[in-house]
């Protein structure tokens, strides 16, 4: 996700590019105390339209700040410990974080028991394509009137269909064309085609390109040029005729496929012996325990037995299902399949005196083609996928309504899934890690369930407000499948449902920078949060929309007025790297306070918020990641370098006290936000082309950005 907005600066000096605000540091602890009697009277006083003073008398805040504290710590510990494994939708340890999250909320206050008795909204998630049986499932190669017997690929052995394809397809006794890296380049003049007839023939294309680990390959060095892709082979051969492509993978991503299992298998074993320790501290009288501990091991254990059986066709070649992708091409009619390396070369070898390994060695040492018609060789395939989805279960708990607004609806949201070990939805391309998603989304969670168990208390006292429902969503990371299956299936009404409230990723308050999207979903709303805000300080950065990559969107389409907190992108995110130690529970205590508070306001009010349609264009917003070594002054119309830290990067190039900023790169300079705007999109490293104007005249500076210092 890429966003261009930034945070609203104040025309003082700020010091947020030469050095980290630390926002509890430079706050005094006092001012931001929670009192929720000050809050009545700022947001009552000056109330939005859509309020009505209620008759209600708002409790004050019964827990001190550190108890929230420590609870919130304790939840991201648990949820975005390796024990969950980065609590993905297809794993099991998925409903290990959903039990936890019941479990807390039972100790907040909340009912867990208004679905049929139990927390459990059930959602199915579609976890893509898994193949069909063998005989609808293989590819049989015979050799003419040659002595070689018939070669037949088995499913899951040597040959796999790929999703990337139709779901069914068949072909008979077609001839089959080796077509090196199945590359038309004209630019390179290069043509894996040249020379040779692929229509209605099965062509068997290499993955990557030709000297892929060269520097000097003219396909742009080591990194993939579009040729690369799978999506350019499959349609190359389409536009050449082919009745069938049959993918071969490479010796390079071979040996990190076998690498990468090697962790898995590493990691459950691991695991295994933690569970074991674990279970022999646990005294014989305590069976359910111990049952509950064998039942983990026994799924561990025929964890590692599959990975073993993955090892076995890894080492042969075989790409996995979605390695290709899982979206059928329109214009991709023919059968998309893998097969194995072993297989391809003894296809090559019946038909002439080469293998595989000469052919990827003479195309890579000479940069030319040799691609060539196998003799004598014809397939006969066929392939069926199936989709598959897995049952994973969006967790629900309830403060219910009292009085005049008891059958409306206040929901405060957070997905609790992530991406398990890599793979769907990473951004750290052939790791194979734990991902285990503190910030994303464990730091949400333990926001929402701070926020209930300070709600819980304070309803009591009310005489009327709205029912508070708790969702932890499932599937979010899939695509907003829990929030959307609730939508479709509310559990309240939601023409009654007056607002929700979304807590993804606030685990990283830095610079006291507090984003909220859908201030502009409902009249009113946007001033309610300054409102709030009056006691929490944050500096605020909103977004009127309602749109965004996050649950709130699901309500927002739906017609419900959204808020979403969050504290910005980093480079940990959809990493191994978001982990426990990277969490600032100071600034989440703080979000807890305001989150509650809001919650409250929409839970006693009369008048429900009027949703408002807004734009949707939305980009999610970085936290800015660079150090560029100045304190700015925005003056009327142009802005001036108030103060250039030693040895920073800045004064390395050359920039002094009073300097103004005219230029960065194209953009003209005017106000202090403009550079924060601009900085945001950059990474460490990068080199910016900088006009300044020095005692009237231009002056023209290189700023080589350097890595923002922690804190």
């Amino acid at each position: 996700m890429t966003q261009n907005h930034l945070a609203p600066v104040s025309s003082r000096s700020l010091r947020g590019i030469l050095q980290p605000i630390a926002s509890l540091r430079t706050l005094e602890i006092a001012s931001i105390a929670r009192s929720i009697s000050l809050l009545t009277l700022l947001v009552f006083v000056n109330a939005p339209a859509f309020a009505d003073t209620p008759a209600n008398t708002l409790p004050r805040d019964a827990e001190p700040t550190e108890t929230i504290r420590s609870q919130l710590e304790r939840d991201v510990r648990y949820l975005a410990s390796e024990e969950l494994r980065g609590r993905d939708v297809g794993d099991e340890t998925i409903h290990l974080a959903a039990r936890y999250v019941v479990d807390r909320m039972k100790a907040c206050g909340l009912q867990i028991d208004t679905i049929g008795g139990t927390a459990y909204q059930s959602v199915p998630v579609d976890l893509g394509a898994q193949p069909g049986s063998p005989d609808q499932n293989f590819a049989n190669f015979t050799f003419g009137e040659s002595d070689n017997p018939p070669l037949s690929a088995k499913l899951g052995e040597s040959m796999n269909p790929m999703a990337a394809g139709p779901i069914t397809g068949s072909i008979a006794d077609r001839p089959v064309v080796f077509a090196g890296y199945g590359i038309t380049a004209p630019d390179l003049k290069y043509d894996d085609y040249a020379g040779i007839n692929a229509k209605d023939a099965v062509v068997i294309v290499l993955r990557k390109e030709p000297r892929a680990s060269d520097p000097r390959s003219p396909f742009d060095g080591v990194r993939n040029t579009r040729h690369a892709y799978f999506t350019t082979k499959i349609k190359n051969a389409v536009a050449h005729g082919a009745a069938a492509i049959l993918f071969v993978n490479d010796p390079n991503s071979v040996d990190e496929a076998q690498r990468i299992i090697r962790y898995k298998i590493q990691q459950e074993e691991n695991r295994d012996a933690n569970l074991r320790k674990q279970m022999a501290t646990l005294p014989a009288k305590a069976k359910n325990s111990r049952n509950k501990f064998q039942m983990q091991i026994d799924g561990v254990t025929a964890s590692i037995q599959a990975l073993k059986l993955e090892r076995n066709k890894a080492s042969r070649g075989l790409l996995g299902i979605s390695e290709a992708g899982t979206t059928t091409f329109e214009n991709t009619k023919i059968p998309v399949v893998s097969i194995a390396r072993d297989t391809v070369d003894q296809l090559i070898r019946n038909s002439s005196p080469s293998s595989l390994e000469l052919a990827e060695k003479t195309i890579n040492e000479r940069l030319r083609p040799d691609s060539r018609v196998l003799t004598n060789v014809t397939c006969t395939l066929k392939i069926k996928l199936k989709p598959t989805s897995a049952n994973s279960p969006n967790v629900v708990g309830v403060i219910a309504g009292k009085g005049e607004l008891a059958n409306e609806t206040v929901i405060v949201g957070a997905h609790y899934d992530h991406v398990g070990m890599g793979g769907y939805g990473s951004l750290a391309p052939g790791t194979v890690e734990i991902h285990n998603g503190a910030d994303d989304n464990a730091s949400g969670v333990a926001t929402m369930l701070g926020a209930a168990a300070m709600l819980a208390p304070k309803t009591k006292t009310l005489r009327s407000h709205r029912r508070i429902v708790f969702i932890a969503f499932t599937g979010e990371e899939r695509g907003l499948v829990g929030s959307r299956y609730y939508v479709e299936h509310p559990l309240y009404s939601l023409e009654t449902t007056a607002a929700m409230i979304n807590l993804d990723m606030v685990g990283r308050l830095r610079d006291n920078e507090l984003t909220v999207y859908g201030t502009g979903s409902a009249e009113g709303l946007d001033a309610m949060v300054e409102q709030v805000n009056e006691v929490a300080k944050f500096s605020l950065y909103k977004i009127p929309s309602g749109y965004g990559p996050s649950d709130h969107m699901s309500f927002y389409k739906a017609g419900v007025p959204v808020l979403f907190y969050f504290t910005g992108l980093h480079n940990d995110y959809h990493r191994p790297s978001d982990d426990f130690d990277k969490i600032d529970f100071g600034g989440m205590s703080r979000i807890t306070d305001t989150v509650s508070n809001v919650t409250l306001q929409l839970a006693v009010r009369s008048q429900r918020p009027r949703y408002v349609e807004t734009e949707n264009k939305v980009q999610i917003r970085r936290q800015l990641s660079v150090y560029m070594g100045i304190s700015l002054s925005d003056r009327s119309d142009h802005v001036v370098i108030s103060y250039v830290g030693s040895d920073s990067p800045a004064k390395q190039s050359g920039l002094i006290a009073g300097d103004q900023l005219s230029r960065i790169g194209r953009r003209r300079i005017r106000t202090s936000t403009d550079v924060f705007d601009l900085l945001r999109n950059h990474s460490p490293g990068d080199s910016l082309q900088v006009q300044v104007l020095r005692r009237g005249k231009p002056l023209d500076v290189v700023v080589k950005l350097g890595k923002r210092p922690p804190g």
